[in-house]
């Protein structure tokens, strides 16, 4: 599947959720997740700074006591991947084998999210350790979608709520908190 998003900065998370409220989203109970992000040895650090077409970003979720395995494969921007991904029972046998194969613990996401739908889109409400407050929207689609429409349908449907192309953050949570461990 394709997964076409934008993500907004945002001043005051808890208003906006209450707005989104008073529009007819309804939310999950927070949901705190702590998201490993893995490089290939070839790569280490490259996908962080240097983010283009074709870059594979892999990941281990653990989310409460369910872990998840994704890998996403960069397609226009960082916002537009190609995502796969399954439930895994042992995390850490996934961690082995990621380490056999050559790929290392690159940093961490780690993040409180309360996920809703918004129509059609789905939403999430972000609190990021190290970077703030966010909002993402995301579409899926197929595989043939032309992203720059599908950006300008999600910057439609939040505008409504006092959000523009101004808040926008075009790079994952990932590569902002990698740029913040290289300024240190």
């Amino acid at each position: 599947m394709r997964e076409i998003e934008i993500k907004l900065k945002v001043k005051n998370l808890d208003e906006l959720e209450k707005k989104l409220k008073e529009a007819g989203c309804i939310f999950s109970a927070p949901i705190k997740q702590n998201d490993v992000v893995y490089s290939s040895g070839s790569d280490t650090g490259a996908r962080f700074t240097e983010a283009k077409e074709g870059h594979v970003a892999i990941r281990i979720r653990r989310e409460n006591d369910i872990a998840e395995f994704t890998l996403k494969q960069q397609k226009s921007n960082e916002m537009d991947n190609m995502e796969y991904g399954t439930k895994v029972e042992n995390p850490e046998a996934i961690h082995k084998i990621l380490e056999v194969l050559g790929w290392k613990p690159q940093l961490e996401v780690i993040k409180i999210r309360k996920k809703g739908k918004m129509g059609e889109y789905e939403i999430c409400l972000d609190r990021v350790e190290q970077l703030g407050e966010y909002v993402e929207l995301e579409k899926i689609t197929d595989g043939n979608a032309d992203p720059d429409e599908v950006r300008k349908e999600l910057f439609e449907a939040l505008k409504p709520f006092g959000l523009s192309e101004k808040d926008e953050e075009t790079k994952g949570y990932d590569t902002l908190i990698c740029q913040i461990k290289d300024k240190k």
